[in-house]
């Protein structure tokens, strides 16, 4: 998937992001606030795409002559379907395990109708799909944020050299983590999210909590960007890299982010009590140094149960994974 999409119309070059990192702050919170209507029902997935591109390209239709407006218009149908990043098509797991990895690839990006001809796609032309938002990404879109006039630097996420870093601290994730898990019911603690994640100095609690207030202030659309973006990190840690096996899993493997919160949680204490440090010394540790000793101690916790000959059906259920991952870890 190209990460933007080139184009030039009446001689003038222009360049639409294809990929969330591509995204400037202002097209990341507009992109965010359509997302919100996407999901109250207001928009479809075609409406969010248009207006986005309408968006970047800076195109006002009220200003575009009548007899230009029907060109304009089928360009930016044509557009649409370039623009893959925001969604993917999802399918009934009974259809989606039966298609190739490679056609798979292609199809949670492509409409069934547009695939090239095969017995595969024919399958998924017959089946009903949905939209998903695809939000998972590790990049920091708003590196700052502004409460009247103070600007609060944000975390920073850094993907160079194929390595993965974040300034965020076990504890302030741990903390956010929290603040995210409880929005759903609770949209009082958005600012308290954003106080968490956007600080003058070195993370504090107690900082966040007295200024909770003072990012009240800040409009709810860059507050509900802050929180789609740490939600968007979250994801791509358990995921999509190795610290997936920290994910705690309920029914049906579902992953369920109070369990994961709490599981963090009570790995600061675990690190203190075994010597790392105590806990505001554990709390301080670099994110990635956390998890990255987190998934030893798991590691090590799987393969000394599977030396004490222990079934593998009580491993999953005392780590709270699944056989196949247990299996490649032994």
């Amino acid at each position: 998937m190209e990460k933007r999409i080139d184009l030039e119309i009446k001689g003038k070059p222009y360049s639409i992001p294809n990929a969330w990192e591509e995204l400037t702050p202002a097209q990341f919170i507009f992109l965010s606030g359509l997302l919100r209507q996407y999901a109250a029902g207001l928009l479809s997935v075609s409406d969010v795409r248009l207006r986005f591109v309408v968006f970047v390209l800076e195109i006002y239709m009220r200003y575009v002559p009548k007899k230009h407006r029907d060109t304009i218009a089928q360009n930016l149908y044509i557009l649409l379907s370039k623009v893959t990043f925001i969604f993917n098509i999802k399918y009934p797991d009974t259809v989606w395990n039966n298609i190739s990895p490679e056609l798979r690839k292609i199809a949670c990006k492509t409409e069934p109708t547009d695939l090239p001809d095969s017995p595969e796609a024919r399958l998924l032309r017959r089946s009903d799909y949905s939209y998903v938002v695809d939000a998972c990404f590790a990049a920091q879109l708003l590196p700052s944020v502004k409460a009247g006039d103070i600007e609060l630097n944000g975390y920073t996420v850094n993907t160079s050299c194929g390595q993965l870093s974040s300034s965020l601290t076990a504890r302030q994730y741990v903390d956010a983590s929290e603040c995210l898990a409880g929005i759903d019911k609770n949209r009082d603690l958005m600012p308290l999210l954003a106080a968490t994640l956007y600080q003058p100095g070195a993370y504090s609690s107690v900082w966040a909590h007295d200024n909770a207030r003072v990012l009240s202030s800040v409009d709810q659309s860059i507050l509900e960007a802050v929180a789609l973006n740490f939600q968007a990190f979250v994801l791509l840690l358990f995921t999509k890299t190795h610290f997936s096996i920290l994910w705690q899993k309920g029914d049906k493997g579902k992953a369920n982010k109070n369990k994961l919160s709490v599981g963090l949680k009570e790995g600061i204490y675990a690190l203190s009590e075994d010597g790392y440090g105590d806990i505001n010394t554990v709390g301080d540790m670099p994110l990635i140094e956390y998890l990255e000793i987190l998934r030893k101690k798991k590691i090590d916790a799987v393969r000394s149960m599977h030396s004490a000959e222990m079934k593998l059906t009580e491993i999953a259920e005392k780590t709270g994974l699944d056989i196949e991952t247990i299996n490649k870890i032994i």
